[in-house]
């Protein structure tokens, strides 16, 4: 009997290689939204 294969999170992603740029983008993408609001309501 063979023990079952551990996979990790991102072994689910399109490109598991990759998991660290979707992190990136995500970061970057949560930075653009945020200085924007910021930008909206006039605090920058």
């Amino acid at each position: 009997m063979t023990e079952p294969v551990k996979k990790s999170w991102y072994d689910n992603l399109p490109f598991p290689k990759h998991w660290l740029g979707y992190i990136a983008i995500k970061v970057i993408v949560l930075a653009l939204v945020i200085y924007v609001a910021l930008k909206y309501k006039g605090l920058v």
